[in-house]
Protein backbone atom coordinates (compact mmCIF):
# COMPACT_ATOMS: atom_id res chain seq x y z
CA UNK A 1 0.00 0.00 0.00
CA UNK A 2 1.09 3.64 -0.83
CA UNK A 3 0.03 4.75 2.47
CA UNK A 4 2.66 2.74 4.37
CA UNK A 5 5.11 5.22 2.65
CA UNK A 6 4.27 7.53 5.15
CA UNK A 7 5.72 6.10 8.07
CA UNK A 8 8.81 6.37 6.12
CA UNK A 9 8.25 10.25 5.26
CA UNK A 10 6.92 10.97 8.86
CA UNK A 11 10.47 9.65 9.76
CA UNK A 12 11.80 12.14 7.62
CA UNK A 13 9.53 14.92 9.02
CA UNK A 14 10.87 14.45 12.35
CA UNK A 15 13.98 14.17 11.47
CA UNK A 16 13.70 17.38 10.27
CA UNK A 17 12.72 19.09 13.21
CA UNK A 18 15.41 17.71 14.88
CA UNK A 19 18.50 18.62 13.21
CA UNK A 20 20.35 22.12 14.16
CA UNK A 21 19.22 25.07 11.90
CA UNK A 22 20.33 28.09 12.74
CA UNK A 23 18.53 31.03 11.91
CA UNK A 24 19.70 34.41 9.68
CA UNK A 25 17.55 37.37 7.92
CA UNK A 26 17.77 34.89 4.84
CA UNK A 27 13.86 34.62 3.08
CA UNK A 28 12.40 31.10 2.53
CA UNK A 29 12.30 29.32 -0.26
CA UNK A 30 9.54 29.84 -3.23
CA UNK A 31 7.04 26.93 -3.67
CA UNK A 32 8.87 25.00 -6.87
CA UNK A 33 6.58 25.13 -9.52
CA UNK A 34 4.00 22.45 -9.37
CA UNK A 35 3.88 19.41 -11.69
CA UNK A 36 1.49 20.15 -14.74
CA UNK A 37 1.36 16.79 -15.62
CA UNK A 38 -1.62 15.78 -14.07
CA UNK A 39 -4.26 18.07 -15.74
CA UNK A 40 -5.41 19.86 -12.39
CA UNK A 41 -3.60 22.64 -13.15
CA UNK A 42 -7.08 24.22 -13.40
CA UNK A 43 -7.33 23.57 -10.04
CA UNK A 44 -4.08 25.61 -9.55
CA UNK A 45 -4.50 27.91 -12.42
CA UNK A 46 -2.17 30.11 -10.52
CA UNK A 47 0.97 27.67 -10.11
CA UNK A 48 3.05 28.98 -12.57
CA UNK A 49 2.91 32.37 -10.06
CA UNK A 50 5.04 30.61 -7.40
CA UNK A 51 4.59 32.19 -4.27
CA UNK A 52 7.26 32.78 -1.85
CA UNK A 53 7.67 33.16 1.92
CA UNK A 54 9.62 36.21 3.32
CA UNK A 55 10.74 37.53 5.99
CA UNK A 56 7.43 38.90 6.54
CA UNK A 57 5.64 36.65 9.59
CA UNK A 58 9.20 37.23 11.60
CA UNK A 59 9.19 40.85 11.72
CA UNK A 60 5.26 40.99 12.37
CA UNK A 61 5.69 38.44 15.02
CA UNK A 62 8.43 40.44 17.48
CA UNK A 63 7.39 41.14 20.25
CA UNK A 64 8.48 44.36 22.64
CA UNK A 65 11.52 42.42 23.68
CA UNK A 66 12.69 41.51 20.22
CA UNK A 67 11.51 37.79 20.61
CA UNK A 68 9.98 36.09 17.73
CA UNK A 69 5.95 35.32 18.93
CA UNK A 70 4.62 32.12 17.35
CA UNK A 71 1.22 32.85 14.96
CA UNK A 72 -1.15 30.34 14.07
CA UNK A 73 -3.45 30.22 10.76
CA UNK A 74 -6.34 28.31 9.81
CA UNK A 75 -8.38 28.64 6.71
CA UNK A 76 -11.11 26.88 4.73
CA UNK A 77 -11.31 27.19 1.34
CA UNK A 78 -13.84 25.92 -0.92
CA UNK A 79 -13.21 25.31 -5.02
CA UNK A 80 -16.03 25.79 -7.66
CA UNK A 81 -15.08 24.51 -11.01
CA UNK A 82 -16.90 23.63 -14.59
CA UNK A 83 -14.44 20.35 -14.53
CA UNK A 84 -15.77 17.56 -16.03
CA UNK A 85 -16.88 15.34 -12.89
CA UNK A 86 -15.18 17.54 -10.69
CA UNK A 87 -17.32 20.50 -9.87
CA UNK A 88 -16.74 21.14 -5.97
CA UNK A 89 -14.05 20.74 -3.45
CA UNK A 90 -12.60 21.81 -0.53
CA UNK A 91 -8.88 22.20 1.49
CA UNK A 92 -8.01 23.26 4.81
CA UNK A 93 -5.10 24.58 5.87
CA UNK A 94 -3.07 24.99 9.50
CA UNK A 95 0.20 27.27 9.38
CA UNK A 96 2.41 28.07 12.30
CA UNK A 97 5.54 30.36 12.12
CA UNK A 98 8.07 30.79 14.34
CA UNK A 99 7.23 27.74 16.25
CA UNK A 100 11.01 25.92 16.66
CA UNK A 101 13.50 28.62 14.89
CA UNK A 102 12.49 32.14 14.48
CA UNK A 103 11.30 32.51 10.89
CA UNK A 104 10.35 29.44 10.53
CA UNK A 105 6.82 27.92 8.48
CA UNK A 106 5.21 24.52 9.41
CA UNK A 107 2.33 24.12 7.64
CA UNK A 108 -0.34 21.45 6.59
CA UNK A 109 -3.03 20.97 3.91
CA UNK A 110 -5.50 18.55 2.74
CA UNK A 111 -7.44 19.49 -0.25
CA UNK A 112 -10.49 16.84 -1.84
CA UNK A 113 -12.30 16.90 -4.56
CA UNK A 114 -14.19 14.16 -6.90
CA UNK A 115 -11.58 13.77 -8.65
CA UNK A 116 -8.68 14.60 -6.67
CA UNK A 117 -7.46 14.07 -2.45
CA UNK A 118 -4.15 15.52 -1.14
CA UNK A 119 -2.27 15.62 2.12
CA UNK A 120 0.58 18.21 2.28
CA UNK A 121 3.21 18.61 4.84
CA UNK A 122 5.72 21.15 4.51
CA UNK A 123 8.23 22.51 7.31
CA UNK A 124 10.82 25.35 6.38
CA UNK A 125 13.57 27.18 7.99
CA UNK A 126 16.21 30.12 7.75
CA UNK A 127 19.82 28.78 7.54
CA UNK A 128 23.34 29.54 7.28
CA UNK A 129 24.72 26.26 6.18
CA UNK A 130 27.37 26.04 3.12
CA UNK A 131 25.80 29.33 1.61
CA UNK A 132 22.23 28.86 1.42
CA UNK A 133 19.56 30.67 2.99
CA UNK A 134 17.04 28.70 3.87
CA UNK A 135 15.71 24.99 3.69
CA UNK A 136 12.25 23.84 3.27
CA UNK A 137 11.04 19.99 4.02
CA UNK A 138 7.85 18.72 2.20
CA UNK A 139 5.83 15.45 2.62
CA UNK A 140 2.63 14.63 -0.22
CA UNK A 141 0.26 12.03 -0.41
CA UNK A 142 -1.99 12.40 -3.44
CA UNK A 143 -4.82 10.35 -4.92
CA UNK A 144 -5.82 11.39 -8.47
CA UNK A 145 -8.09 10.52 -11.28
CA UNK A 146 -8.10 12.11 -14.53
CA UNK A 147 -10.12 11.69 -17.49
CA UNK A 148 -8.25 10.05 -20.58
CA UNK A 149 -11.41 10.11 -22.79
CA UNK A 150 -15.17 10.48 -22.30
CA UNK A 151 -16.07 7.91 -19.98
CA UNK A 152 -12.76 6.27 -18.93
CA UNK A 153 -10.36 7.70 -16.37
CA UNK A 154 -6.77 7.21 -15.11
CA UNK A 155 -6.37 5.92 -11.66
CA UNK A 156 -2.68 7.15 -10.05
CA UNK A 157 -1.83 7.41 -6.45
CA UNK A 158 2.07 8.74 -5.20
CA UNK A 159 3.60 9.61 -1.80
CA UNK A 160 7.02 11.37 -2.15
CA UNK A 161 9.22 13.50 0.23
CA UNK A 162 11.62 16.54 -0.61
CA UNK A 163 14.11 18.29 0.63
CA UNK A 164 15.09 21.67 -0.66
CA UNK A 165 18.04 24.06 -0.21
CA UNK A 166 17.76 27.28 -1.49
CA UNK A 167 19.97 30.73 -1.93
CA UNK A 168 18.14 34.25 -2.57
CA UNK A 169 20.48 36.11 -4.98
CA UNK A 170 20.52 39.91 -7.14
CA UNK A 171 19.50 37.75 -10.19
CA UNK A 172 16.31 35.68 -8.28
CA UNK A 173 16.20 32.23 -6.42
CA UNK A 174 17.84 29.06 -6.82
CA UNK A 175 17.54 25.56 -5.11
CA UNK A 176 19.03 22.24 -5.23
CA UNK A 177 17.79 19.05 -3.39
CA UNK A 178 16.95 15.64 -3.55
CA UNK A 179 13.30 13.51 -3.06
CA UNK A 180 11.67 9.97 -2.31
CA UNK A 181 8.87 9.36 -4.41
CA UNK A 182 6.70 6.32 -4.85
CA UNK A 183 3.89 5.87 -7.71
CA UNK A 184 1.44 3.46 -8.06
CA UNK A 185 -1.26 2.43 -11.15
CA UNK A 186 -4.60 1.55 -9.28
CA UNK A 187 -6.67 1.63 -12.41
CA UNK A 188 -6.88 -1.62 -14.52
CA UNK A 189 -4.65 -2.14 -16.96
CA UNK A 190 -7.23 -3.43 -19.29
CA UNK A 191 -8.94 0.06 -19.53
CA UNK A 192 -6.03 1.34 -22.75
CA UNK A 193 -3.77 -0.40 -24.85
CA UNK A 194 -0.97 2.03 -23.65
CA UNK A 195 -1.64 1.25 -19.89
CA UNK A 196 -1.01 -2.69 -20.67
CA UNK A 197 2.16 -1.97 -22.25
CA UNK A 198 3.24 0.33 -19.42
CA UNK A 199 2.30 -2.30 -16.81
CA UNK A 200 4.07 -4.90 -18.60
CA UNK A 201 7.30 -2.57 -18.61
CA UNK A 202 7.18 -0.76 -15.60
CA UNK A 203 4.77 -2.44 -13.43
CA UNK A 204 1.82 -1.04 -11.02
CA UNK A 205 4.31 0.40 -9.20
CA UNK A 206 7.70 1.85 -9.41
CA UNK A 207 9.86 4.71 -6.84
CA UNK A 208 12.04 7.14 -7.83
CA UNK A 209 14.92 8.70 -6.02
CA UNK A 210 15.24 12.58 -8.11
CA UNK A 211 18.13 15.02 -7.81
CA UNK A 212 15.77 18.46 -7.90
CA UNK A 213 16.76 22.06 -8.97
CA UNK A 214 15.17 25.28 -9.54
CA UNK A 215 15.39 29.13 -10.58
CA UNK A 216 12.84 31.65 -9.79
CA UNK A 217 13.90 35.21 -10.67
CA UNK A 218 10.30 36.73 -9.72
CA UNK A 219 10.17 41.09 -10.98
CA UNK A 220 6.33 41.46 -10.78
CA UNK A 221 5.14 44.46 -7.94
CA UNK A 222 3.10 42.78 -5.23
CA UNK A 223 -0.77 44.10 -4.40
CA UNK A 224 -1.49 45.54 -8.25
CA UNK A 225 -4.79 45.29 -9.86
CA UNK A 226 -3.67 44.58 -13.20
CA UNK A 227 -0.89 41.99 -13.50
CA UNK A 228 2.50 43.83 -14.66
CA UNK A 229 6.24 42.89 -14.78
CA UNK A 230 8.21 40.08 -15.52
CA UNK A 231 8.94 36.10 -13.90
CA UNK A 232 11.46 33.48 -15.07
CA UNK A 233 10.92 30.02 -13.38
CA UNK A 234 13.40 26.99 -14.52
CA UNK A 235 12.66 22.99 -12.77
CA UNK A 236 15.19 20.34 -13.08
CA UNK A 237 14.03 16.57 -11.79
CA UNK A 238 16.82 14.00 -12.89
CA UNK A 239 15.11 10.25 -11.71
CA UNK A 240 18.18 8.54 -10.52
CA UNK A 241 19.57 4.70 -10.99
CA UNK A 242 18.58 4.37 -7.26
CA UNK A 243 15.21 4.43 -8.05
CA UNK A 244 13.19 1.47 -10.20
CA UNK A 245 12.31 4.71 -12.95
CA UNK A 246 14.63 6.76 -14.07
CA UNK A 247 13.90 9.85 -16.14
CA UNK A 248 14.76 13.38 -16.61
CA UNK A 249 12.08 16.11 -17.05
CA UNK A 250 12.59 20.05 -17.65
CA UNK A 251 10.61 22.60 -17.20
CA UNK A 252 10.09 26.84 -17.83
CA UNK A 253 7.78 29.25 -17.68
CA UNK A 254 8.32 32.83 -18.71
CA UNK A 255 5.67 35.85 -18.00
CA UNK A 256 5.70 39.98 -18.66
CA UNK A 257 3.01 41.86 -18.36
CA UNK A 258 3.03 45.62 -19.45
CA UNK A 259 1.04 48.19 -18.26
CA UNK A 260 -0.65 50.05 -21.19
CA UNK A 261 -2.85 52.78 -19.28
CA UNK A 262 -3.71 52.59 -15.29
CA UNK A 263 -6.52 50.50 -16.50
CA UNK A 264 -5.28 48.52 -19.16
CA UNK A 265 -2.50 45.87 -18.98
CA UNK A 266 -1.27 43.42 -21.80
CA UNK A 267 1.08 40.12 -21.53
CA UNK A 268 1.65 36.91 -22.47
CA UNK A 269 3.13 33.07 -20.92
CA UNK A 270 5.10 30.93 -22.08
CA UNK A 271 5.42 27.02 -20.57
CA UNK A 272 7.71 24.81 -21.57
CA UNK A 273 8.26 21.09 -20.32
CA UNK A 274 10.30 18.18 -21.30
CA UNK A 275 10.07 14.69 -19.94
CA UNK A 276 12.19 11.34 -21.14
CA UNK A 277 12.46 7.80 -19.41
CA UNK A 278 16.18 6.78 -19.13
CA UNK A 279 17.40 3.41 -20.82
CA UNK A 280 14.50 0.85 -21.07
CA UNK A 281 12.23 3.19 -18.79
CA UNK A 282 9.13 5.09 -19.75
CA UNK A 283 7.91 8.45 -18.65
CA UNK A 284 6.48 8.16 -15.52
CA UNK A 285 2.46 8.43 -16.02
CA UNK A 286 1.91 11.19 -12.80
CA UNK A 287 4.63 13.70 -14.23
CA UNK A 288 3.34 13.29 -17.77
CA UNK A 289 2.24 16.74 -19.12
CA UNK A 290 -2.02 17.08 -20.09
CA UNK A 291 -3.24 20.08 -21.84
CA UNK A 292 -6.37 21.46 -21.59
CA UNK A 293 -8.85 23.35 -19.13
CA UNK A 294 -8.49 27.27 -17.10
CA UNK A 295 -4.86 26.92 -16.20
CA UNK A 296 -3.95 25.54 -19.82
CA UNK A 297 -5.71 26.27 -23.25
CA UNK A 298 -9.31 27.31 -22.05
CA UNK A 299 -12.09 25.62 -23.89
CA UNK A 300 -11.12 22.53 -23.56
CA UNK A 301 -11.82 20.23 -21.24
CA UNK A 302 -8.49 19.47 -18.70
CA UNK A 303 -6.62 16.70 -20.05
CA UNK A 304 -8.15 16.39 -23.55
CA UNK A 305 -4.70 17.92 -25.48
CA UNK A 306 -2.62 14.93 -26.14
CA UNK A 307 -1.29 12.16 -27.57
CA UNK A 308 -4.07 9.57 -27.74
CA UNK A 309 -3.46 5.67 -28.62
CA UNK A 310 -5.24 3.08 -30.74
CA UNK A 311 -8.23 3.52 -28.59
CA UNK A 312 -8.52 7.41 -28.46
CA UNK A 313 -7.41 7.39 -25.22
CA UNK A 314 -5.19 10.24 -23.95
CA UNK A 315 -1.58 9.01 -23.04
CA UNK A 316 -0.22 12.34 -21.57
CA UNK A 317 2.86 14.16 -23.72
CA UNK A 318 5.94 13.97 -22.96
CA UNK A 319 6.92 17.71 -24.86
CA UNK A 320 4.43 20.36 -24.50
CA UNK A 321 4.73 24.47 -25.37
CA UNK A 322 2.11 26.37 -24.72
CA UNK A 323 1.48 30.07 -24.71
CA UNK A 324 -1.67 32.04 -23.37
CA UNK A 325 -1.58 35.88 -24.36
CA UNK A 326 -4.14 38.64 -23.65
CA UNK A 327 -5.78 42.01 -22.95
CA UNK A 328 -6.98 43.01 -19.61
CA UNK A 329 -8.96 46.02 -19.05
CA UNK A 330 -10.19 47.30 -15.34
CA UNK A 331 -13.69 48.12 -16.69
CA UNK A 332 -14.88 49.34 -13.49
CA UNK A 333 -15.28 48.75 -9.67
CA UNK A 334 -18.27 47.64 -7.87
CA UNK A 335 -17.41 48.94 -4.47
CA UNK A 336 -14.02 48.20 -3.39
CA UNK A 337 -14.03 45.23 -6.19
CA UNK A 338 -12.20 45.74 -9.60
CA UNK A 339 -14.22 44.13 -12.21
CA UNK A 340 -11.39 42.87 -14.65
CA UNK A 341 -12.36 42.26 -18.65
CA UNK A 342 -10.34 40.34 -20.91
CA UNK A 343 -9.60 38.89 -24.45
CA UNK A 344 -6.83 36.10 -24.61
CA UNK A 345 -5.80 33.45 -27.43
CA UNK A 346 -4.48 30.43 -26.02
CA UNK A 347 -1.98 28.14 -28.24
CA UNK A 348 -0.71 24.55 -27.05
CA UNK A 349 1.03 21.53 -28.32
CA UNK A 350 1.50 18.74 -26.32
CA UNK A 351 3.55 15.46 -28.18
CA UNK A 352 5.28 12.26 -28.24
CA UNK A 353 4.60 9.55 -25.90
CA UNK A 354 4.49 6.24 -25.23
CA UNK A 355 2.59 3.32 -27.07
CA UNK A 356 0.39 6.69 -28.96
CA UNK A 357 -0.41 5.72 -32.38
CA UNK A 358 -0.59 9.99 -32.91
CA UNK A 359 2.67 12.21 -32.58
CA UNK A 360 0.51 14.72 -30.50
CA UNK A 361 -2.25 17.21 -30.47
CA UNK A 362 -2.82 20.84 -31.08
CA UNK A 363 -4.97 23.08 -29.92
CA UNK A 364 -5.93 26.78 -30.04
CA UNK A 365 -8.60 28.85 -29.03
CA UNK A 366 -9.83 32.55 -28.09
CA UNK A 367 -12.19 34.47 -26.32
CA UNK A 368 -13.41 36.69 -23.64
CA UNK A 369 -13.02 36.43 -19.62
CA UNK A 370 -14.04 37.64 -16.66
CA UNK A 371 -12.35 37.95 -13.21
CA UNK A 372 -13.84 39.70 -10.04
CA UNK A 373 -11.14 39.52 -7.11
CA UNK A 374 -13.42 39.51 -3.92
CA UNK A 375 -12.47 40.19 -0.40
CA UNK A 376 -13.55 36.50 0.05
CA UNK A 377 -11.57 34.81 -2.89
CA UNK A 378 -11.30 34.90 -6.65
CA UNK A 379 -13.79 33.99 -9.43
CA UNK A 380 -13.02 33.59 -12.98
CA UNK A 381 -15.58 32.78 -16.05
CA UNK A 382 -14.01 32.56 -19.66
CA UNK A 383 -16.07 32.24 -22.81
CA UNK A 384 -13.85 30.69 -25.70
CA UNK A 385 -13.81 29.21 -28.75
CA UNK A 386 -12.26 26.13 -30.02
CA UNK A 387 -10.56 25.91 -32.71
CA UNK A 388 -9.92 21.76 -32.80
CA UNK A 389 -12.98 20.81 -32.26
CA UNK A 390 -11.24 16.88 -33.10
CA UNK A 391 -11.01 17.11 -29.06
CA UNK A 392 -13.01 17.36 -26.11
CA UNK A 393 -14.40 20.85 -25.81
CA UNK A 394 -15.81 22.96 -23.24
CA UNK A 395 -16.50 26.70 -24.49
CA UNK A 396 -17.61 28.32 -20.86
CA UNK A 397 -14.98 27.54 -17.81
CA UNK A 398 -15.88 28.60 -14.72
CA UNK A 399 -13.53 28.64 -11.42
CA UNK A 400 -14.43 30.22 -8.30
CA UNK A 401 -12.41 29.91 -4.31
CA UNK A 402 -13.90 31.20 -1.52
CA UNK A 403 -11.87 31.16 1.34
CA UNK A 404 -11.77 31.74 5.15
CA UNK A 405 -9.46 32.61 8.03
Amino acid sequence: MIYKKLLFTVFLALYTLIIPISSSAAPLPPKPLENVSDFIASVNASANNPASVSEAPVAAGLSAGGKAESEILLSVSVELSTDPGNPTGFAVRAARTNWFKAGDLTEATLRISNLRRELLGKYQAPTNRWGFGAISHDISITDVRQFISESRTLHTSQASYRNMWSRATALGQWGAGWGLEEFRLDSASDIAPFLKAYVANQGTHSHAVPILGYWVFDRRPSEVVLPQGHMDQANLEWGTGLGSIEYIKLDYYHESYFLLSPVVSAGFGLSLGHIKGIGRDYSPLTKRYFGGGTGSVRGYEAGAIGPVDSSGAVTGANNKTAVTTELLWNAFNIGPTPVILSTFYDWGRYTAADFSVTNGATASSYGLGVSLPLGFGLVRFSFAKPQNNELRTQNFQFEARASWK
